[in-house]
């Protein structure tokens, strides 16, 4: 099998018999940065004695992505442990280069006569790309497989064959297939080969903001978050949009990085599902349908690659709002980034963002809506804020989200709809402790007074020791005049 015509599946691997080859395979890692029920490994373990498990630190992908510390950071943990745990077994051992990854794939090929590379699917256009070009260019089988996600591309269709744009009839379908569950890797070995070392967050170009809390990241961590969320799933449904609460899973930086799949954390409901089957299940459900979504944004962004950079609603890319981009209102970008708009719930939310690098999904929603309706900025100038700041940034679960919110995107919340960040405060911070906790100057502020200080008198403010417009912001705008303007632009674009 020489020379550029050998045969190159991409979509399955070569499997003729339960034979296992001594021919080398690589396993070239990516995402999933683990080894248990790494699909592209359990293949290559099935098909061959001899498997080198694989990771390029991407030149490409460093220099061109918008990537911020808490994220690298939580990669680079991930990758490290992913290489300790390897190191730990006998005879395995994570080979890692840095480079471009067609060139590091080529170099090692040729160091190892390796026969085969197989590798996991990712979705991005970047990764697509990537993926295409290795595919074409390699002169061994390209072997790849589905692992990020329970459903891809299109395996759920309309009756009419068309991929959905309705996220509640996906969901159904999604929810109706059966599901594989988690898989282990057969025994191999691998060559003793000469490894880069993980380069430093400061060789990256990477420093630690000040006084930021970042998370670690490591298969580790996402086992123990799973097993810590195992009694909290089961009153999901109602305490996951009550921030104060913090009771939801924070499992989606680990199925980013892959340190834990989306099958073992199925799965692991469905099997605390079957401990209490008298029980009310509609929490583990709420939480699955998270998986739903993620699969489904997956799929909206393979299907419809242009929602990156352009709005997915067609009467909307046609003629766009016209949003104002942060170079054009820098005062008004530099208040919401940095919580100062004077609205407190937005606030908490934007400083809990740059304090630790996640944010509430309740707060995600209200944030980006405020973004739009109130402020009218560019979704792409938020969207970059996001993928930098955001530990768990997911390019089609971010796009998604955020284009839902300005009504532009797939399923999107109608134009008219406009988050009140008062009354969603008031619904789900009640007592104000999660504003109380993100924005200290407000911590004496009385609860009736909590989620709109500004109507306080001096009197009061003098009692709880915050002045309105010098220890903490007048609000940045009127939202009922915004909420009003914002309605009659998109009216005015259905109109045209």
């Amino acid at each position: 099998m020489e020379g550029k015509n050998r045969r190159k599946p991409t979509d399955s691997f070569f499997k003729t018999s339960q034979i296992r080859y001594p021919v080398t395979a690589i396993v070239w890692i990516r995402r999933s940065l683990r080894e248990h029920d790494n699909t592209a490994l359990v293949k290559a373990s099935e098909e061959h004695e001899e498997v080198i498990p694989f990771y390029v630190v991407d030149d490409n992908y460093f220099e061109t992505a918008e990537l911020g510390y808490p994220r690298v950071k939580f990669w680079q943990d991930s990758l490290k442990e992913l290489k300790n745990d390897l190191n730990s077994k006998e005879g395995k051992d994570l080979v890692v280069r840095k480079g471009k990854p067609l060139e590091q794939l080529e170099k090692i090929i040729e160091e190892t006569g390796a026969d085969a590379v197989y590798h996991n699917r990712d979705y991005t256009p970047y990764s697509r790309e990537r993926d295409e070009k290795v595919s074409e260019e390699l002169d061994v089988p390209v072997n790849t497989f589905k692992d990020i996600v329970m459903f891809e591309k299109k395996e759920i269709l309309t009756n009419s064959g068309t991929p959905y744009k309705v996220y509640s009839y996906y969901k159904k379908k999604w929810f109706d297939r059966d599901k594989r569950r988690p898989q282990e890797v057969e025994e191999y070995t691998t060559p003793d080969l000469n490894s880069d070392e993980i380069p430093s967050l400061q060789q990256l170009g990477f420093e630690k903001p000040e006084d930021m809390e970042v998370w670690d990241g490591g298969r580790e961590n996402g086992l123990e978050r799973i097993e810590d969320f195992k009694d909290k799933i089961w009153n999901y449904n109602e305490n996951r949009d009550y921030a104060w609460k913090d009771d939801t899973s924070k499992l989606s930086p680990h199925l980013k990085f892959g340190t834990v799949s989306i099958r073992e954390v199925f799965w692991e409901s469905e099997r605390i599902k079957a401990r209490n089957p008298n029980d009310d299940t509609s929490g583990i459900e709420t939480w699955q349908e998270e998986l739903a979504w993620r699969d489904y944004y997956m799929q909206i962004l393979w299907n419809y690659p242009h929602e990156v950079n352009e709005p997915f609603m067609d009467k909307y890319r046609d003629n766009e709002p016209d949003w104002d981009s942060k170079e054009e209102e820098p005062e008004k970008w530099k208040r919401w980034v940095e919580g100062k708009t004077g609205y407190p719930f937005v606030d908490a939310g934007m400083r809990q963002l740059k304090k630790t690098g996640f944010m509430h999904n309740r707060l995600r929603m209200v944030v980006t809506n405020f973004s739009c309706k109130d402020l009218w900025l560019d979704w792409r100038d938020v969207h970059d804020y996001f993928s930098k700041m955001f530990v768990d940034a997911e390019i089609a679960a971010m796009v998604g989200g955020i284009q839902w919110s300005y009504s532009i995107g797939t399923d999107a919340q109608p134009y008219f709809r406009v988050f009140n960040p008062t009354s969603q405060a008031e619904r789900y911070d009640p007592d104000g402790k999660y504003i109380r906790k993100w924005v200290p100057e407000l911590e004496d502020v009385p609860d009736e007074h909590i989620h709109e200080p500004w109507k306080m008198n001096k009197l009061q403010q003098q009692d709880c020791g915050v002045e309105i417009g010098e220890d903490y912001p007048e609000p940045i705008v009127d939202h009922d005049e915004k909420r009003k303007e914002s309605v009659e632009r998109f009216e005015k674009l259905e109109e045209d």
